[in-house]
């Protein structure tokens, strides 16, 4: 009706038979019916609208919260990822995101700790834990400048361990670099603690002591020595000391006075420390800088200029070089020597006494034979003519023959006493060369040998003071200029 909907409901009169079916028929809308369960729906739906609505806010709170703390582990990683160190964290909260904040802080500590240590090795010598060469230069720069600025001065000690590569032969490598780190340790313990160390060689230590005067590093030095021998150290030191910039103003100048100092005092005998100031003729150079930069920036004709300067201080050997290098020369090449050897040997032969530019004049030009102590002076020429040459790359194949010219076959030479064929092949050539030159030359207190003479001379010295072979060779060739050596007899420069 009307669109109405109802709903019937038939009920039996009340006492009627069952069988005679009578009753009556109530009509009832059907929204009557329906209206409680309609409500409840409402009211159902209003709850889970009010629940959906009080669950997207908290969802967005939550996400909040959270988006937040990742934001700035994000952050914190582009900071990683452009090179730098992003701040710690501050943790605070006991949930997954706060247990993401301590692991990240943990692993900033940590890289930053691995950073440190691999920084730390490239500065830092491994066995030893001082500087490495590289370090110790840099440093060395920086407190030159700081010198300069402050007109303040420091001193440069270079500490070499005495025979140590005969140690390491006799002992092993383990041992060695026990010994090593033993006197790393002691040095360590005896140097003020403002100083600069550093293995600056294989063996050899280099000490920077800014504001301290050389005479004041050498007395820290003999108290390092009696340390090392307190402390039973297997092997002793030798130390050579230079002063800025009173003994030079420029820092490889200073290197080079530290290292003419140290060769000094081991061809005095090693174990002991030596200043640049005490080094023969160290009062007559203005700066060693000057002599190093010539070198350096210089060729073999700038050594060969020095080797004859050193000549021309003394009028009785003019020449000496010159003609040591044509008769070594010949000498190579009548061993049957291949031409770039005897090239070698010719510009050894020219260098060979380039050390005696160190010599003070008074012991060159001597009219007399030599005290012990001039003499032991002379002998250092060798060793420092080597230190000289070896500052030009170019001549690194000659620092052998100019070092070892003076060894004899029987061990008895200097400066390293070597024995037969320890000795470089260049150098036992010039060993005849030199030596036939010298005997043939006049001196102030004695006229020159003869030609034959000092030829007999050196066949006599032959597996004494010279090699036998060789020896021989050079008598064949002044007894027999037309002979030329057979392919059996002809030697190669090992």
């Amino acid at each position: 009706m009307n669109g109405e909907h109802y709903v019937y409901i038939r009920e039996s009169f009340p006492g009627a038979d069952s069988t005679e079916n009578l009753g009556f028929v109530i009509l009832r809308p059907t929204r009557s019916i329906t209206a409680p369960y309609t409500e409840a729906r409402s009211a159902f739906m209003s709850v889970l609208a009010f629940s959906l609505v009080l669950s997207l806010v908290g969802a967005v709170a939550v996400g909040r919260g959270l988006a937040k703390p990742i934001a700035s582990l994000a952050e914190a990683a582009k900071v990683i990822q452009s090179g730098q160190w992003p701040d710690i964290f501050v943790v605070t909260r006991q949930d997954e995101i706060g247990l993401l904040q301590a692991s990240f802080n943990d692993m900033i500590t940590a890289s930053k700790l691995a950073q440190e240590r691999l920084l730390a090795m490239i500065d830092m010598d491994p066995l030893t834990e001082l500087r490495n060469h590289r370090s110790f230069r840099e440093r060395l720069t920086e407190e030159a400048r700081r010198c300069d600025s402050a007109d303040s001065i420091m001193t440069l000690a270079l500490i070499d361990i005495d025979g140590f590569d005969k140690f390491n032969e006799q002992n092993g490598r383990a041992k060695g670099d026990e010994v090593l780190r033993q006197v790393a340790d002691v040095i360590r313990s005896c140097v003020p603690e403002f100083s600069v160390l550093a293995r600056y060689a294989g063996d050899q230590y280099a000490a920077l002591l800014p504001n301290t005067d050389a005479d004041s590093i050498a007395v820290i030095i003999n108290f390092l020595r009696v340390r090392l021998q307190q402390d039973r150290c297997p092997v002793t030191i030798s130390a050579g000391c230079s002063e800025y910039p009173k003994n030079s103003s420029r820092e490889d100048g200073l290197i080079l006075a530290s290292e003419l100092a140290l060769e000094r005092a081991k061809q005095l005998g090693r174990n002991r420390v030596c200043l640049f100031n005490a080094v023969p003729g160290a009062d007559q150079a203005t700066d060693p800088f000057l002599l190093y930069n010539s070198l350096e920036n210089g060729s073999f004709a700038t050594i060969q200029a020095l080797a004859a300067a050193v000549d021309a201080k003394d009028a009785y050997t003019n020449g000496h070089s010159e003609r040591v290098a044509k008769y070594a020369s010949r000498l190579s090449t009548a061993l049957g020597d291949a031409p770039e050897t005897v090239d070698r040997v010719f510009r050894c032969g020219t260098l060979h006494d380039v050390g005696k530019i160190g010599v003070p004049d008074a012991i060159l030009k001597k009219t007399g034979p030599l005290e012990p102590d001039e003499h032991r002076v002379m002998q250092t020429h060798a060793a420092l003519g080597e230190l000289i040459a070896g500052k030009v790359p170019q001549l690194a194949d000659l620092l052998p023959g100019v070092r070892s010219h003076h060894e004899r076959w029987d061990g008895k030479g200097y400066p390293d006493g070597l024995v037969g064929e320890d000795i470089p092949y260049v150098a036992r050539i010039l060993a005849v060369a030199d030596t036939y030159d010298a005997m043939t030359s006049d001196r102030p207190y004695r006229k020159g040998l003869s030609h034959e003479i000092a030829i007999s001379e050196i066949e006599n010295a032959a597996g004494k003071q010279f090699d036998p072979a060789i020896a021989a060779a050079f008598v064949r060739m002044h007894r027999e200029p037309t002979t030329v050596s057979s392919s059996s007899e002809a030697r190669t420069a090992p």
